[in-house]
């Protein structure tokens, strides 16, 4: 293995962190902005609903995206072991 095909390796999984991170990331910034709002709405100052909604929030969505992420990981995975055994 040279060092071009490590330097896209590398940058490779790193978008792959990226990719398989963001539905979480989204959710858990879409849901914080949303309670906030509504908790600022009703004049609460109580964080633990805000940190409550997006627990249950993102735990559903981990869920629901694990399947696609873990295959995604698995075939990169994969693709990394066929290189090095050339």
């Amino acid at each position: 293995m040279n060092t071009d095909s490590f330097i896209q390796l590398t940058s490779q999984a790193l978008i792959l962190c990226l990719t398989v991170s963001l539905p979480v990331v989204l959710v858990s910034a879409a849901v914080g902005l949303l309670v906030s709002f509504v908790l600022a709405i009703t004049s609460l100052q109580e964080q633990s609903i805000s940190q409550g909604a997006k627990l249950i929030a993102v735990v559903v969505t981990l869920l629901l995206a694990a399947p696609w992420g873990a295959a995604t990981v698995l075939n990169f995975a994969t693709q990394v072991m066929q290189l090095a055994l050339q």
